[in-house]
């Protein structure tokens, strides 16, 4: 869905026109709200020339989910320091794999990058930010935004589910 689809299936809820700039600024609000839970899965590709030397990965990553070396392996001896940098322990290039929060949308007209799951929970949000914007105890928009959390909640733990059969190792 679109950002004008978001807006056109809120305002068939609320019954009420919901100006442009104001229907981007509560789906931007969503996809922030929502954030590292949009599971934006990212690779980087770095290469250190010295041991334990500390190099900054880009600046919205919310964390590292796994490492590899150059020949596809696990790599876990690295460290993390803040939000952005990273420290191996041995020279090499290796192969990043992080976490990040989603991008907003700068137009009505784009489609945010969430995974498409999320975009009935925006659609709640929108009408819970419409509802909260001039009466901030309005129930209706009180119970959107807990049915936005809901939504985004039921669908992460949807999209974080493994789709694969587990192998358990035998051990005799």
């Amino acid at each position: 869905m679109t950002g004008i689809q978001i807006k056109e299936a809120a305002e068939a809820y609320i019954d009420e026109f919901i100006d442009d700039p104001d229907a981007l600024k509560a789906i931007n609000e969503a996809i922030a709200e929502i954030g590292d839970m949009a599971l934006m899965d990212e690779t980087a590709t770095i290469t250190l020339d010295k041991d334990r030397g500390w190099t900054e990965l880009p600046e919205d990553i919310t964390t590292v989910v796994e490492v590899e070396d150059d020949l596809g392996n696990t790599y876990r001896g690295y460290r993390v320091r803040g939000n952005n940098l990273i420290s191996f322990n041995k020279a090499g290039t290796y192969t990043v794999y992080y976490r990040r929060i989603p991008k907003p949308i700068s137009g009505i007209q784009e489609t945010p990058e969430i995974h498409e799951a999320y975009h009935h929970a925006l659609i709640t949000f929108v009408i819970a930010w419409w509802k909260l914007k001039d009466d901030d105890e309005n129930p209706d928009g009180l119970r959107n935004v807990e049915r936005f959390k809901e939504k985004s909640v039921r669908v992460f733990n949807a999209l974080r589910r493994r789709r694969t059969p587990q192998q358990i190792p035998v051990i005799r």
